[in-house]
């Protein structure tokens, strides 16, 4: 666990550093006095070598996907799901052009060893491309840092010290209630001007819409900044800014997630995703000085810390951190949120009985249209908090977790080294009824105490759902996303009854969960 004092003197900074030095030390010589130590290394010993993990090799799994292969134009999730048919609960799949080989596993057992054993600094696939950039293209900007998604060991250790006090708090994000509300507002407006007057169907561009709310409010928090990109307020910068948001995570997918040859010789989508990262980084750092410039020159006077934004804080701490902390929230917050609000007004537009349910909750908060969002009464949702655990259940914005292992583990009665990269599958196991009955309906209730009796889902294997991750790399920004969400959808469904009257919509993997279709729902009135 991380101290939650920000760093605010080299005396606090050295006690976090020897802190780690004597936690190190500590582990270290538990380790050698330890006869489980012995025991464990007895039955690692005994465990199948890895060698002996089924999986395709680099000629059969390149093969399966040209023409008539069992894999060609197969979409990655179901050709993982393909795989696991073929090979068992853990597989391998091959590195290939330069890439890691990784283990995937669909064994919740699993997933708790490899957390329970992942250390003080957990260790992941991190964005090679982002990182070469960073440390080759920019050092000007980033300097010694690589950002928190992509730091590893102590260097993420110390940056994410220094960024928890900050943006791992709840107090830190009931501040910015009013401020995300207002940003709700504006969208709901917005749907009142684009929806069609007859129909009352909004225009197949609406997902643009909600990247858009999505960009606005993670703007608001990370930079202190409104963007203008809901009102139509907003200059050429911010368009350029979202354009190269979406084209650098369309690229990363391709260069990152799929066999690409970029390791190998710069290719055209390379030099693409370069470009982008350059936008997305002078533009970023444009806004963030403009806004460092505007506090400055306001001159709030002294305040109590908890008055102080997030960016306030970050800017206390350190400006670089400041700004490379803005840029990291944008980039990994606006589709991951995206996403996760557009699974959720999908199936709430699917289960009209279950948006009803919530509506009436949301009535007692809100019993006008115009009444505000508190702190207070933003406490009082228990079914808009069980509604939005079942959507991130039932259609998660992203596909597994990946960690490398930590040290040599033991994983279905196979040796995993030290270092060995896994992705858990938790996405497809939350789908079986193995371990949440009738997985395939969309039941809130799910989540809730019945009675005093402790929720249903509570009886699932804890390591399945974890859609925020897990241990000192959870997602920093989980409070403001699910604030964001809960902030928004309240606003919409006090406004609207929303539905769908189209064939299902499919979703396929980018660099989250998107929608393969048009969200074109139909947002009617709600009179009172």
């Amino acid at each position: 666990m991380f101290l939650r004092t920000v760093c605010r003197a080299q005396g606090a900074k050295a006690f976090h550093q020897n802190a780690n030095v004597r936690f190190l030390a500590t582990q270290v010589e538990a380790a050698k006095d330890n006869p489980r130590s012995s025991n464990f290394q007895n039955d690692y010993a005994k465990a199948i070598h890895f060698s002996k993990i089924p999986g395709p090799s680099k000629f059969v799994f390149l093969r399966s996907l040209m023409p008539g292969g069992k894999y060609y134009k197969m979409e990655f999730v179901d050709m993982i799901k393909r795989q696991r048919e073929d090979y068992g609960d853990l597989f391998r799949f091959p590195g290939l052009f330069g890439g890691p080989e990784i283990l995937f596993s669909f064994d919740p057992n699993d997933f708790e060893t490899i957390f329970r054993t992942e250390g003080y600094w957990p260790d992941r696939i991190v964005l090679q491309t982002m990182i070469y950039y960073r440390s080759k293209v920019r050092p000007d900007i980033f300097g010694k840092y690589s950002g928190l998604g992509n730091a590893l060991g102590k260097e993420w250790a110390e940056f994410r010290t220094a960024v928890n006090p900050a943006m791992a708090q709840p107090k830190n994000t009931k501040i910015y209630i009013p401020k995300v509300d207002a940003v709700a507002v504006d969208f709901v407006k917005r749907i009142h001007s684009i929806r069609d007057p007859k129909t009352s169907q909004v225009p197949e561009n609406f997902e643009e819409e909600l990247s858009r709310w999505a960009f606005e409010s993670i703007a608001l928090i990370a930079m202190d900044t409104r963007l203008g990109l809901i009102s139509g307020k907003h200059d050429g910068r911010s368009e350029r800014l979202i354009q190269a948001s979406k084209d650098a995570a369309r690229l990363l997918f391709n260069i990152e997630v799929k066999p690409a040859l970029w390791r190998i010789v710069r290719t055209p989508n390379f030099r693409k995703l370069m470009k982008a990262y350059d936008t997305i980084t002078n533009l970023s750092s444009e806004i963030v000085e403009e806004a460092r410039t505007r506090l400055d020159e306001v001159g709030q006077g002294p305040r109590d810390e908890g008055e102080l934004s997030v960016f306030e804080k970050l800017l206390k701490i350190d400006p670089l951190i400041a700004k490379i902390m803005a840029m990291d929230i944008l980039f990994a917050g606006v589709d991951t949120t995206t996403a996760s609000f557009t699974g959720l007004l999908y199936l709430l537009s699917k289960n009209l009985d279950k948006q009803e349910i919530l509506r009436k909750e949301i009535m007692t908060i809100l019993p006008e249209k115009e009444s505000p969002l508190t702190v207070q009464n933003m406490k009082h949702l228990p079914y808009l908090r069980a509604c939005i655990k079942e959507s991130l259940r039932v259609q998660p914005p992203v596909n597994g977790l990946v960690r490398n292992a930590g040290q040599n583990i033991i994983l279905s009665g196979y040796q995993i080294p030290k270092g060995t990269t896994v992705l858990m599958s938790a996405f497809v196991l939350q789908k079986e009824d193995k371990y949440y009955p009738n997985a395939d309906k969309y039941e809130p209730e799910r989540w809730l105490k019945r009675d005093g009796t402790p929720a249903p889902a509570k009886s699932a294997h804890p390591f399945i759902f974890l859609p925020f991750g897990y241990g000192p790399r959870m997602c920093i920004g989980r409070r403001f996303a699910e604030m964001q969400i809960e902030t928004l959808i309240v606003r919409i469904l006090r406004d609207f009854q929303v539905e769908w009257h189209h064939p299902d919509l499919k979703f396929t993997m980018k660099s989250a969960n998107v929608p393969d279709g048009n969200l074109t729902f139909t947002f009617k009135d709600i009179v009172n």
